[in-house]
């Protein structure tokens, strides 16, 4: 079929065999051979010799392309390396007749179906094909430096074929005693080496192949092959497909085919070439493995495997991931599952991964009764189509997905995750448990790892801390306008408070993209309220916090109760009954049992009450409490990420609003401020008594200063200045993860300067009062810079110890020791790639855009950041008409892709009121030139 299909087509359906050619290629033989009406699941059994070949140093390939920043080291360099290597040894396996039934990463596995009594001659067949290979592909030296080698393992015996899924997604899985047995054999090889199985070397031409013997194993190692096999591979592929009829090729087959591979039928749908799948890509990595209890029948084993398959499916594709494989490994099930795929991309996919992983793991044992395993990390990994021209598959590469798969072979019955993966989920400190360490092959200074518990191990009521503290002597930088409007709010609200009126704005949004300082600025808020002696209620929400009914009122409650760090519920008894003394309200204290997990008797009334009163009464009981502490004392509640407040929270914080005197301080992002998902969230954000303001990027003499509060420096050269402004657009965490990418790829150097005359340069960065760096005992470096530092290789000393200090304190004495940061040796800004941790910010937005308005984004940014309409229009596609572009045009502006390119460079967002700046398309250019109109990216 993969060769010949157009041979069996009728006129109209040449669009439909191009799509199933295609489709072919990514899946063996076995599947396009085969009927695909029959019932799922369903098991089919046959005989077979299967070869394994685990190729050695494509991790370590990956990672010189992925940290260099030379031209000629990117993706396609990448691809067009591995597919010439492993292109040579699939031709090698084609050749022999051999069907590739699946990549794994770095390893290939190929099978020969053949009847019992062939086993022999095909033996000897597989042997030779593997013979050539270590030939001919054994050692093989890269243009990078490294090395590419390949051993090989051989097994056979009865197989099964099991096809597992639902109308959505179907996999195909090869099991039986021969495929553990093929992994054993590999598992014995070393590079440049065959190992024949117990089954293989019982099974053969003994007297025709020549072995070793293998100390304490019945596993052998070939030396050669005395004569040439005698099996007719012209024969054996002639065969193949005989005895199937050929379906007439209708859009219904290309469907039923598709569902091999969701992945790249989109692609292929859309006739977009494969090429553009490959790329260096930041991505979040899961292993699932489902471990049989032995004895189970294949028709037993097909069935769990049905199950699993549909269950883990279900959680993956909930939480936006992908399965991208299904096989059978160490006497169990693996399903390699990928999260920020092309068109899946999204900033929380961490979280997301972490999720859909538990999910996961409480499943699978109700479904079987069985140990399920999980390792998730985060990283960078390439992404894209490997293989042959005609046997090719979409898979990942690289060091995180063999860390991932490690996780899940040591770390049985548990979700462990890598130190990046809990990071960069955001997610409570108390969802994570420390595992010990572990000696895993092939995995050098894999970093700290955790077990991930989601929040079920540990009842906590009111534990929400702010992620981000306000330091003694480290100021915040270029925000004076956003805390101006702060103090003026805070002053106002104490105003009307002791002249006994609600005639004050009570409540201040601050809403900006990731990484614009939001969370700093909330610390900088509550730092300077406590300072004013005001109580200040603060917590910071995360993604799964939404999903979970009143868990912001909760934690508010708890808080403002002082109940948050109580052990018991009989100490939250104790200090409930201190704080509440009206003897009315004590009445009703049983309102408070579920939501503070307390045991008060309940009351006669209460008790008596049914469900939708006894809410009713609670959710007032709760806003009666609030008010009375609110009018006891002043006191600021500030919010961070409250784009993540449940909606039955923001139902009573809108109530709070309304009718307590309180002043409410939050961070959101813009999303959500635009198309939010509960409605009483935009009734906050439009009320007349609420401010907003739209964090805009820094200016440039603050990312200066940034940098030095980062680095820990009293200085840096006018190059690094000039690229963190280029490249960092303002935006701080733009900022401080190019800082990491340049210090930890040596283009700076920190270095230590004594004297005065040193430390003049200060004064240009930092005006009166003089301020240089505070430079104290060496603090630990963060989890994330030890995780880089492991991905590199490299030993993080005292300097990189110093790179997370950022304190500065204002010059009150003599201070004889400064750091400078200075250019490293043959360092060349411009060809520094985007680090990955912002590659994965761009693609997750782009990722989100509708395919006309990426096609439009793309093609914006071949020609530059200033475009003109005119431009455009130019170089897109001809099926892009105007009417179509000015849609996309408008789409792009909303979303915050394209903003006008005749912005004033020093324009600053006023304050302003959501109805009158969200929905608006600020143009700032000449109306009666139209010529000049301009879309800057």
């Amino acid at each position: 079929l993969r060769y010949n299909v157009q041979n069996y087509l009728g006129e109209g359906e040449i669009e439909d065999s191009y799509k199933i050619s295609k489709i072919a290629a990514h899946v063996p033989d076995l599947v396009v051979y085969s009927t695909l009406t029959n019932d799922i699941p369903y098991a089919e059994n046959f005989h077979g010799v299967l070869l394994f070949a685990d190729v050695s140093g494509f991790t370590n390939l990956t990672e010189k392309f992925s940290l260099s920043s030379k031209k000629g080291y990117g993706a396609d360099e990448l691809t067009r390396t591995l597919n010439s290597y492993i292109g040579e040894i699939v031709s090698h396996i084609l050749d022999a007749g051999g069907d590739i039934l699946n990549y794994a990463g770095d390893a290939i596995l190929a099978l020969w179906t053949v009847e019992r009594v062939q086993l022999s001659e095909v033996i000897s067949l597989v042997v030779k094909c593997s013979l050539n290979i270590q030939d001919q592909c054994g050692v093989r030296e890269t243009e990078v430096g490294c090395q590419l080698k390949v051993k090989i393992g051989i097994s056979a015996g009865k197989l099964s074929k099991v096809i597992v899924g639902d109308e959505i997604s179907q996999y195909f899985v090869v099991i039986g005693r021969a495929v553990d047995e093929v992994r054993l054999a590999e598992g014995l090889a070393v590079a440049s080496t065959i190992i024949l199985s117990p089954n293989a070397w019982e099974l053969c031409e003994r007297d025709n192949i020549a072995i070793d013997p293998i100390e304490n194993e019945r596993a052998v190692k070939v030396r050669y092959i005395k004569r040439e096999p005698s099996f007719s591979v012209e024969k054996y592929q002639d065969s193949i497909g005989m005895s199937v009829e050929h379906e007439k090729v209708t859009r219904g087959t290309v469907t039923r085919v598709a569902r091999y591979l969701p992945v790249i039928f989109l692609l292929i749908d859309d006739d977009q070439p494969l090429e553009y799948l490959s790329e260096m890509r930041p991505a979040t990595i899961v292993f699932v493995n489902m471990q049989f209890k032995g004895g189970e029948s294949d028709q037993e084993q097909c069935m769990t495997i049905h199950q699993a398959a549909i269950g883990i499916g279900q959680q993956i594709v909930k939480h936006h991931g992908r399965v991208n494989k299904v096989f059978m490994f160490d006497k169990g099930c693996t399903f390699l599952c990928l999260f920020g795929l092309p068109g899946d991309k999204r900033e929380d996919e961490s979280a997301h991964a972490l999720q859909a992983a538990y999910g996961v793991h409480d499943l699978c044992p109700m479904l079987s009764n069985r140990t399920v395993s999980v390792g998730v990390t985060t990283g960078p990994v390439f992404c894209g189509v490997v293989g042959h021209p005609v046997r090719h598959e979409y898979t990942v590469i690289g060091r995180k997905v063999n860390l991932a798969a490690r996780l899940m072979m040591h770390y049985p019955g548990v979700v462990s995750c890598d130190s990046e993966t809990c990071y960069y989920s955001k997610l409570p400190a108390f969802y994570f448990n420390e595992l010990p360490k572990k000696a895993m092959k092939g995995v050098k200074n894999p970093g700290v790892l955790y077990q991930f518990m989601a929040n079920k191990q540990q009842i906590t009521v009111g534990k929400a801390p702010m992620s981000v503290e306000r330091e003694e002597g480290y100021p915040l930088l270029g925000r004076e306008k956003e805390i101006e409007v702060y103090s003026s709010m805070l002053k106002g609200f104490l105003e009307a408070r002791a002249a006994g009126h609600k005639n004050y704005n009570n409540v201040l949004i601050y809403e900006g993209p990731i990484g614009y300082g939001k969370s700093r600025l909330l610390a900088e808020v509550v730092y300077r309220t406590a300072k004013e002696g005001v109580r200040v209620i603060s917590f910071e929400l995360a993604k799964t916090d939404i999903k979970q009914s009143n868990y912001a009122l909760q934690t508010l409650l708890a808080i403002v109760m002082s109940v948050q760090n109580c052990k018991s519920y009989a100490e939250r008894e104790r200090v409930l009954l201190s704080k509440i003394l009206d003897p009315k309200m004590r009445q009703n204290l049983c309102l408070l049992n579920d939501i503070l997990l307390v045991k008060f008797p309940v009351s006669k009334d209460v008790s008596l009450m049914d469900s939708q009163t006894k809410n009713k009464k609670m959710r007032n009981y709760f806003l009666e409490l609030f008010c009375k502490f609110a009018e006891d004392e002043p006191c600021v509640y500030v919010l961070d990420q409250a784009h993540f407040v449940d909606r039955s929270s923001l139902t009573f914080l809108l109530e709070a609003c309304e009718k307590a005197s309180v002043l409410v301080c939050m961070a959101l992002l813009p999303h959500t401020s635009q198309s939010g998902p509960f409605s009483e969230l935009s009734r906050i954000i439009k009320d007349p008594r609420t401010l907003y303001l739209n964090l805009p990027g820094l200016e440039p003499p603050v990312i200066a200063q940034l940098a030095c509060q980062i680095l820990g420096v009293v200085r840096i050269p006018s190059e690094v200045e000039l690229f963190l402004v280029e490249r960092s657009h303002g935006v701080p965490y733009y900022c401080e993860e190019l800082l990491k990418s340049l210090y930890l790829g040596n283009l700076i150097v920190i270095e230590e300067v004594e004297g005065e005359d040193e430390a003049k340069d200060v004064d240009i960065l930092f005006p009166e009062p003089t301020l240089v760096v505070h430079c104290s005992k060496p603090s630990q470096v963060g989890q994330e810079e030890d995780a880089r530092a492991g991905a590199l290789g490299r030993k993080m000393d005292l300097l990189a110890s110093m790179l997370k200090s950022r304190k500065i304190t204002a010059l009150d004495h003599f201070v004889d020791r400064a750091l400078v940061c200075f250019v490293g040796e043959a360092a060349k800004f411009h060809e520094v790639p985007i680090p990955l941790t912002l590659k994965g910010m761009a693609l997750a937005h782009l990722d989100h855009l509708q395919p006309a308005d990426q096609m439009v984004v793309k093609c914006a940014a071949i020609i530059g950041q200033t475009i003109t309409t005119q431009m455009l229009i130019n170089i897109l596609p001809e099926s892009e008409n105007p009417d179509k572009l000015n849609l996309s045009l408008t789409s792009l502006f909303k979303s915050g892709t394209f903003e006008c390119g005749s912005k004033p460079k020093q324009f600053t967002q006023q304050l302003t009121k959501e109805s009158e700046c969200w929905d608006a398309l600020n143009c700032y250019c000449v109306q009666d030139s139209q010529e000049d109109v301009r879309e800057g990216q």
